[in-house]
């Protein structure tokens, strides 16, 4: 049976979505705020910005109050593979900050995987107009692990969100190694979000795929039959229906 895409508006049970480049560019739930990518078979490729600390993909996941005030801590784990690509600057042609975020509509909190010290996490927070983040605030970088991409290379990296009902505790990992952090700088019965930015104007990506694994499934694009079909599911139905009147 052929399939059509439709959007489904409603979380349902826990689950796992991954999605590649291709399915990322035609995902309703997914913009791309400051910049279209290209499309190379698989991938999205971003080329150079506009201005630090902008978004290039943003993923609309939960609807407000999906999560309430009095719900259950509820994770909210990103992968997001990507290739690292040659920065545009001739100062720094390895400048290479992907940045991860989960979003609330106002605050942001997550953090980096950058190139300094040969690899690094830091934990990231502010706030954020789904294009522009702002009052943006670091932590101290702290060694991602061995096996960081060179130049061409693509590699996972994660972040997991366990959303309390005090506070969030945000994990970031690398290539063996983990950096913790909590934070009440996210509004979880807002609807939610994810963002990846980029730190400097210079640096470019390809993300290859992106996976969303939660005590809820996020919104994605579900399938429905095609027309032909569709026209025998409404026959069945209204037989059905018609049965159920004659008892």
């Amino acid at each position: 049976m052929s399939t059509v895409s439709l959007l489904c508006t409603n979380t349902v049970l826990a689950g796992t979505i991954t999605q590649n480049g291709s399915e990322l560019l035609n995902n309703p739930n997914v913009s791309f705020p400051t910049i279209n990518p290209s499309l190379i078979d698989d991938t999205l490729r971003f080329g150079t910005g506009n201005i630090e600390f902008e978004t290039i993909l943003r993923w609309y996941l939960f609807p407000a109050n999906s999560l309430t005030s009095t719900s259950p801590t509820t994770s909210i784990n990103i992968t997001a593979n990507l290739t690292r690509l040659l920065s545009n600057s001739l100062s720094f042609p390895e400048d290479w900050d992907p940045t991860i975020y989960l979003w609330d509509g106002t605050n942001i909190i997550g953090g980096s995987f950058g190139d300094n010290i040969g690899g690094s996490l830091r934990r990231s927070q502010g706030t954020s107009n789904g294009t522009f983040n702002s009052n943006i605030t670091e932590g101290t970088l702290f060694n991602a692990g061995n096996s960081f991409p060179a130049i061409g290379e693509s590699a996972n990296f994660n972040v997991d969100f366990d959303l309390g009902t005090v506070s969030t505790q945000v994990t970031l990992s690398g290539f063996g190694e983990s950096l913790s952090f909590s934070t009440n700088n996210i509004d979880r019965t807002q609807p939610l979000s994810l963002l990846i930015t980029r730190n400097n104007t210079s640096e470019r990506y390809d993300v290859n795929s992106i996976t969303v694994n939660s005590d809820l499934i996020p919104n994605e694009p579900q399938t429905i039959p095609e027309s032909s079909n569709i026209v025998a599911l409404f026959v069945f139905l209204g037989l059905g229906l018609f049965i159920i009147k004659r008892k």
